[in-house]
């Protein structure tokens, strides 16, 4: 499999191709001018194809942002950018992650917990992969936990954190308009979700895809937000 290095501004960007890695997702995150992100934003709005693809691996998330997918090559790796917008957030699920990834709040403030587990039932977990066959993920039951918390933090604009896979938290007090961008490394492993008992499966799903028209008019909204 075949990956390139740093991109320019002349080279194709295909999302579903393996051209771009870990550093030249980083490379996008780690500048806090936003000028690369501009870049990036205006090479999907000015090419209906990229758009197009951007659209299908764009969604709301089910712990309840906007997942938009920027860039992202054949093995799960990712440019995303997360946006909550609405003006009430319930506390996320606790969970991990399929893949590490190193983050950089844009806009907005959140607060994160992390967590061990622990021996107990207060929680249903499972196991959250993604299908290739089908194409989005999968969550399968994986019996019963307990769970303490180990650390909160405030994480504000300008702020960059990375998270190894398996590390287990979840984000609450969501400042309306909060933006995040991260780069995700490819998928490694199946990922843990906490659920209160009772839960089913299909709760930690969400319908993966949204029209191309609804990512531009978003993709737009957020250049404006930051820009000013």
């Amino acid at each position: 499999m075949q990956t390139f290095g740093s991109l320019t501004d002349e080279t194709p960007v295909h999302l579903n191709k393996t051209i771009t890695d870990w550093d030249s997702f980083t490379e996008v995150v780690k500048d806090k001018s936003n000028l690369t992100l501009l870049k990036k934003l205006d090479l999907l709005l000015d090419d209906d194809n990229l758009l197009t693809e951007a659209a299908k691996h764009s969604y709301r998330h089910q712990l309840g942002f906007w997942k938009y997918v920027l860039m992202s090559n054949t093995v799960g790796g990712s440019l995303r950018l997360h946006l909550w917008d609405n003006s009430s957030y319930l506390e996320e699920d606790i969970h991990s992650h399929c893949t590490d990834f190193y983050s950089r709040v844009i806009t907005g403030q959140v607060t994160e917990k992390s967590f061990e587990l622990t021996p107990g039932t207060s929680h249903k977990r499972f196991r959250y992969r993604f299908d290739n066959e089908l194409g989005h993920s999968t969550a399968i039951a994986d019996g019963a936990t307990g769970v303490s918390v180990q650390s909160n933090r405030v994480l504000s604009a300008g702020m960059e954190y990375r998270k190894c896979a398996m590390d287990l938290h979840n984000i609450s007090n969501v400042e309306p308009g909060t933006m995040t961008l991260s780069a995700w490394g490819s998928r490694n492993g199946d990922a843990i979700v906490l659920k209160k008992t009772g839960s089913d499966s299909k709760d930690c799903i969400a319908q993966v895809g949204i029209n191309k028209y609804e990512l531009r008019t978003a993709l737009l909204s957020i250049k404006k937000r930051i820009t000013g």
